[in-house]
């Protein structure tokens, strides 16, 4: 049988701190990619669409916020061979978050960094995105 080629992802990814913890989102155990791990809220960036303008779409679909474009800014990037993620730390945003995209997430939660560390994350590479976040907030 031959390889068949994985599908490139172009992805966005939004961190929020509120209180030194960081919102992660559960991903379904239905997923076919990292089924069952904690991951930032985020996903694709549409054809034509910026990568800012993806984040603002993403963050409003799975958690109902308003990003404050001007407050965000990338902080990491995570690559695999099928996926190129770009991290943004929101800055600021308007709205309570809630899990929007219960087809995606089962679960939402705050975490302090300590919490993170026993968390299987889709990309094990996003914990230290995280504790350099986190540690920026003073925190």
């Amino acid at each position: 049988m031959p390889d068949v080629p994985l599908a490139f992802h172009d992805v966005v990814c939004g961190l929020l701190v509120r209180s030194g913890r960081i919102l992660l989102v559960h991903r379904n155990p239905t997923r076919l990619w990292a089924a069952n791990c904690w991951d930032a809220p985020g996903g694709h960036i549409e054809s034509g669409e910026s990568e800012c303008g993806a984040l603002c779409r993403e963050m409003r679909e799975e958690l109902g916020i308003t990003v404050h474009a001007d407050g965000s800014r990338l902080v990491g990037r995570l690559t695999g061979s099928d996926y190129d993620a770009r991290v943004f730390l929101l800055g600021s945003w308007s709205g309570e978050p809630e899990n929007r995209a219960r087809d995606e997430h089962d679960e939402i939660g705050w975490f302090r960094e300590e919490d993170v560390l026993g968390l299987v994350l889709a990309d094990p590479d996003l914990l230290e995105i995280i504790s350099e976040v986190l540690g920026e907030d003073g925190h």
